[in-house]
């Protein structure tokens, strides 16, 4: 994720910029049809719609994994059940985003990933301090070192790993990361921002990463069962380590971070696709002469009605595939 982010902000994202600027682009195929194409081309028609269309499958797809994740969240802090929860949290994310727009979301995912920072920090270090001397090496079944993982170098394993690795290959041409490259004032803030960017996700995969570590060396030990213990691929661990750790007044400051990094990624797809849609497709490829009032009016349904299309989509799969994973999603 460290080498995706960089690569984005400090290889990508001035030559972007620069190129939308030029361009007057505000979406993704706004910028694809100047790079690529002639408005006066039927090929820059055919490439507005594959483009815009692509965005919309994968966003509903993502965000129905989100809206999975937040039925879990609420069921696993809180004791809610699922459906009320993911309801909520579904609720929640599009009132805002309907009536707020990018900015609403844009301000939101700041307050968002600083909860997300908060929670992220304190949890290793809770963690850490209730760890006994020696536990992490004595605890830890040593099978877990090898690098090779589980049956040590086999083509599975090897696979494994290269698609963990691929994982920061996303951010080179995440949507909702280069809608904001568009959206920034100038080229100072993306120098600014790249440090941010980098610091950001530095100290939150490192607290991710160590408390999995360490809560693992708690809650499970050598030979516990791990499966029974955190869940299908250890996803219940952070709520079963914070109320391990905390009171129950700290669980709700967790609950909100959880909730933050979910809804972040939901805000910030929707108004993705909503104007790939309204401006790539209905605008610019059917009517030009739609006015900007309009356009925001016609934004608003598009949001909803991918929302909704999204929320049946997580419903129908919690109906049907039990033991299903955020990775079973994407």
């Amino acid at each position: 994720e460290l080498i995706g982010v960089g690569a984005a902000w400090f290889l990508m994202a001035s030559p972007f910029k620069h190129a939308t600027d030029r361009a007057g682009a505000i979406t993704i195929p706004d910028y694809l049809v100047s790079r690529f194409g002639s408005e006066a081309d039927n090929a820059a028609h055919y490439l507005r719609l594959v483009a815009a269309g692509a965005l919309a499958l994968f966003v509903t797809i993502y965000v129905s994994a989100q809206i999975d994740a937040t039925g879990k969240a609420f069921a696993s802090f809180l004791d809610w059940n699922y459906y009320v929860g993911a309801l909520v949290g579904f609720g929640i994310v599009v009132a805002y985003t309907f009536t707020g727009g990018f900015l609403a979301v844009a301000w939101s995912d700041l307050l968002q990933g600083l909860l997300m920072l908060v929670g992220l920090v304190l949890l290793p270090l809770a963690a850490f301090v209730a760890l006994e001397p020696g536990a992490l090496a004595s605890e830890l079944n040593p099978t877990l070192l090898n690098p090779w993982g589980p049956g040590g170098l086999t083509l599975p394993n090897i696979l494994t790993i290269v698609s963990y690795a691929a994982i920061g290959i996303g951010f080179l041409g995440s949507p909702q990361i280069f809608t904001r490259f568009i959206a920034i004032r100038d080229q100072s803030q993306i120098r600014t921002g790249r440090w941010v960017a980098m610091g950001f996700t530095l100290v939150t995969d490192t607290g991710a990463v160590l408390s999995g570590l360490f809560g693992r060396a708690l809650l499970v030990g050598a030979d516990g069962d791990f499966g029974k213990t955190l869940g299908t691929s250890g996803e219940q661990l952070l709520p079963v380590l914070v109320e391990y750790l905390f009171p129950t007044v700290m669980v709700g400051i967790f609950v909100a971070a959880v909730l933050a990094a979910i809804m972040s990624t939901i805000d910030s797809l929707l108004v993705v696709a909503s104007s790939a849609i309204t401006r790539d497709v209905y605008q610019q490829t059917l009517h030009p002469e739609l006015t900007d009032e309009e356009l925001t009016h016609l934004s608003r349904r598009v949001t909803l009605t991918l929302a909704f299309l999204a929320l049946t989509i997580a419903l129908l799969v919690a109906l049907t595939v039990p033991g299903r994973t955020i990775f079973w999603y994407v």
